[in-house]
C-alpha cells in the first residue's frame, strides 16, 4: 500500500513539473498585436514583433516579416465574372499551377462574421508552408496569409491563426 502511495505522489510530482515548465500559448490579437487598417472597411492585426515592409508598388503586396516568417496582405481585382464558389476554384487552380502540394481548402466563418476560404499547403520548390485566408467579393479578391519554413510554421501556426482570423471587411458582413 505504501509503495502505491509513493508511486502516486511521484506521478503527481512529475505531472506538476511538466505542467509548470509548459509555456502559455494564449494569444490575444488586439492585446499582443498591432492593428493595420488596409483600406476602407478592411483591417486586421499582425504580431507586434513583426516588421512592416514597404509595399512594392509593382505587386501591391503589404508584408510583415520576422526572420523566416511572413504575413502578407494583398487585393487582386477579379478578372472573371464568376460567383464566389467559382472564384474559389480558380484561386485553388492558380495555387496548384504555381507548384503547391498537399493543398487543403475549407470555408471557416471568422469571429468577425466574414465568410472566407482557408487554403493550406506547401510550395514544392521552396518547401515553404502556407495558410491563406481569402475573401471574394464581386470586384476583388482579398488575401491575408502566413508563410514560413516547416519548422517555424509548425511552431507558430496556432499563434498565427489568431492573427489571420482577426481579418475583417465591413462590406462582407
Amino acid at each position: 500500500m505504501k509503495s502505491i502511495i509513493k508511486l502516486m505522489v511521484f506521478f503527481v510530482c512529475v505531472v506538476s513539473l511538466v505542467a509548470c515548465g509548459r509555456k502559455d500559448t494564449t494569444v490575444s490579437a488586439n492585446k499582443d498585436g498591432v492593428l493595420y487598417e488596409a483600406g476602407v472597411g478592411v483591417s486586421f492585426y499582425y504580431p507586434s514583433d513583426f516588421k512592416l515592409s514597404e509595399s512594392n508598388p509593382n505587386d501591391g503586396v503589404t508584408r510583415f516579416t520576422k526572420e523566416n516568417q511572413i504575413l502578407f496582405y494583398k487585393v487582386e481585382e477579379n478578372e472573371y465574372d464568376n460567383d464566389t464558389d467559382q472564384l474559389s476554384e480558380l484561386y485553388k487552380g492558380e495555387l496548384e499551377a504555381s507548384g503547391v502540394s498537399s493543398l487543403k481548402v475549407k470555408m471557416p466563418a471568422l469571429e468577425s462574421g466574414l465568410k472566407c476560404y482557408e487554403y493550406k499547403g506547401s510550395y514544392v520548390k521552396t518547401g515553404l508552408k502556407f495558410i491563406h485566408l481569402v475573401y471574394f467579393d464581386a470586384k476583388n479578391t482579398y488575401v491575408y496569409g502566413y508563410e514560413a519554413n516547416r519548422k517555424d510554421f509548425r511552431k507558430n501556426l496556432k499563434k498565427m491563426i489568431v492573427y489571420l482570423e482577426s481579418f475583417t471587411k465591413s462590406s462582407g458582413l
